[in-house]
C-alpha cells in the first residue's frame, strides 16, 4: 500500500512539474519572446527556441529528479539487503546455540557470521572472566588461521585498546586506532590493523561480551554502527541463552548422574557387599573346604573386594567435586582389611589436581598392591607414599612382607600385576617393582605431570 501511495505521488509531481514548464513557456513567450518577435515577423523560430530551451530544462530538472529516487530506491534496497543479512546471520548463530555443544563453538559461529557481514577482515569477541569483569577469560578470533594465532603468542587480558571498550562499556569507532591515546601497539607477529569498531554486548544490563571488529577498506560507518547496536543486542540474546541452555543440560546431567550414583549405591553395591560378606563368613567357619575350593573363594572375595572400590570410585566420579585420592585411598583400606598396618605418607597435595579417571586407576593398582602385600607377602607393615615434582608424579607401596622374585612373577599368569601394568601405561608412565625373597616389596608408579587425561 505505501508503494502504490509512492508511485501515485511521484506519477502526480512529474505531471505538475511537467504543467508548470507548459505555463511558464507560454508566459515567457507571450510577456517577453513574443513582443520580440511581432517586430520581427518571426514567430515560428522564436516559439521553437523557447519551447527547446525550456522542454530542455524541465527535462533535466524531472529526470534528475526521477534519477534522485531512483538512487534513493537503490540505497533504501541496499540497506534492506543489509539488515536480512544481519537478520539471517542471526538467525544463522541462534539456530547454532542448540546444535553445537560448547560455548566456544557458539561465539566462534557469532564472530564468524559479524565479520563478512560487516565486511571487516578481522573480528573477535572476548568473553570476560567472572572472578574480574576488566580481564578477559576467553578471545574468539576470525579471519586469522591458527598459525597466525600460534605466532602471536598470547591472547589479549583486557588491556590498551580493548581494555577501553570494557572500561567504557559504549561503542568505539575509529578510522585509525593507532591514533587513539589507549592504544598500547601490536605484540611482534601480529598482523596490521587500522580501522576499529568495538561495542560491547549487553543483555538485560549485563555485559556478556564484546564485539570487536577491524580493517574495513574506507573505514566503518555510522550505518554500520548502528546496525553493529541491533547485531550487538541480538547476539547477547543468543549467547545468554546459550549458556542458559547449557546451564539446564548440565543441571539435568549432574540430577542423572546423582541418581545413577544412588541405584549403584543402593542396589549394586550392597548385593556385592552382602554376597562378600556370606563368603568370608564361610571362608572363617567352615574349615572342612576343599584346599582348592578354598583358594579360588578367596580369589572371588579378592575380585568382589575389587569390584566394590571400582563401583565406589565410579560413583565418587559422577559427583559434582573433585575425587580426593587420600580419602578414597582411605575409604579403601578401611573396607579391605582396615588401616592400622597402613603409613600413609604424603609429601605434598598436589593429588587434589587430578583426574578422577586417574585417581581409580591409582586406588584400583593400590588395592591390588595391599592385597598382595597381605595376603601372598603375609606383610604386618605397609606403607604408601606420594610426592610430585614439576614434571613427574610419584607413588608408591611398600612392604616388610615376604618378597618375591619379579622376573618369574612376570613369567606367570599374575593378573593383578598387569592390570597394575596396563593402568599406568594409560598415563605414559612406568611401573617398577622392587623385591626379593625375605626382604619385602616396593612398588613404584611415576607418570609425567603433563599427562591429566588417562589414554584409552
Amino acid at each position: 500500500m505505501r508503494t502504490l501511495l509512492r508511485d501515485w505521488r511521484d506519477r502526480l509531481l512529474a505531471t505538475l512539474l511537467a504543467m508548470i514548464g507548459v505555463i511558464l513557456t507560454v508566459w515567457v513567450y507571450s510577456k517577453i519572446i513574443g513582443i520580440r518577435a511581432h517586430e520581427h515577423q518571426n514567430h515560428i523560430i522564436y516559439l521553437g527556441a523557447i519551447l527547446v530551451f525550456f522542454t530542455g530544462v524541465f527535462s533535466f530538472v524531472i529526470f534528475g529528479w526521477l534519477q534522485y529516487q531512483q538512487n534513493q530506491l537503490e540505497a533504501a534496497n541496499v540497506q534492506l539487503e543489509r539488515q536480512r543479512d544481519v537478520l539471517q546471520g542471526l538467525w544463522d548463530a541462534t539456530g547454532v546455540a542448540a546444535t553445537l555443544p560448547d560455548m566456544e563453538g557458539v561465539l566462534q559461529r557469532i564472530v564468524d557470521v559479524a565479520r563478512p557481514l560487516f565486511g571487516a577482515q578481522y573480528a573477535a569477541l572476548a568473553v570476560l572472566s567472572d572472578e574480574d569483569p576488566t580481564q578477559i577469560r576467553e578471545f574468539i578470533t576470525s579471519g586469522l588461521a591458527e598459525a597466525e594465532r600460534q605466532r602471536i603468542g598470547k591472547l589479549p587480558t583486557g588491556r590498551g585498546l580493548l581494555g577501553e571498550v570494557i572500561r567504557t562499556k559504549t561503542v568505539l569507532r575509529l578510522d585509525n586506532l593507532a591514533e587513539h591515546p589507549a592504544s598500547s601497539g601490536f605484540p611482534a607477529h601480529h598482523p596490521a590493523m587500522s580501522s576499529f569498531l568495538g561495542l560491547p554486548l549487553l543483555y538485560q544490563g549485563t555485559v556478556v561480551g564484546h564485539l570487536y571488529l577491524t580493517n574495513k577498506p574506507g573505514g566503518f560507518t555510522d550505518q554500520d554502527e548502528t546496525t553493529a547496536h541491533l547485531f550487538a543486542r541480538q547476539a547477547a540474546v543468543v549467547i545468554s541463552n546459550a549458556r542458559l541452555y547449557q546451564d539446564r543440560e548440565a543441571w539435568a546431567t549432574v540430577q542423572e548422574r546423582e541418581r545413577i550414583g544412588r541405584e549403584l549405591h543402593d542396589g549394586v553395591l550392597q548385593t556385592l557387599y552382602g554376597v562378600t560378606l556370606s563368603l568370608e563368613l564361610m571362608l572363617d567357619t567352615d574349615h572342612n573346604l576343599d584346599r582348592a575350593l578354598h583358594q579360588e573363594l578367596n580369589r572371588i572375595t579378592e575380585t568382589l573386594s575389587l569390584t566394590m572400590t571400582d563401583i565406589r570410585m565410579y560413583i565418587q566420579s559422577l559427583g559434582t567435586s573433585p575425587v580426593d585420592l587420600l580419602v578414597a585411598l582411605r575409604d579403601m583400606l578401611q573396607r579391605s582389611g582396615g588401616i592400622t598396618d597402613v603409613n600413609l605418607d604424603f609429601h605434598d597435595t598436589e593429588y587434589l589436581t587430578l583426574d578422577p579417571e586417574i585417581v581409580h586407576d591409582l586406588v584400583m593398582s593400590v588395592q591390588e598392591a595391599v592385597s598382595n602385600a597381605r595376603r601372598h607377602g603375609h606383610a604386618t607393615q605397609i606403607s604408601i607414599g606420594w610426592e610430585s615434582t614439576e614434571w613427574e608424579y610419584h607413588l608408591w607401596i611398600e612392604d616388610n612382607g615376604q618378597g618375591f622374585e619379579p622376573k618369574a612373577a612376570n613369567a606367570g599368569p599374575h593378573f593383578g600385576l598387569a592390570n597394575m601394568t596396563r593402568r599406568i601405561e594409560r598415563l605414559e608412565g612406568v611401573m617398577d617393582i622392587t623385591s626379593a625373597i625375605g626382604e619385602g616389596t616396593t612398588i613404584q608408579f611415576r607418570w609425567p605431570t603433563s599427562n591429566q587425561n588417562p589414554h584409552p
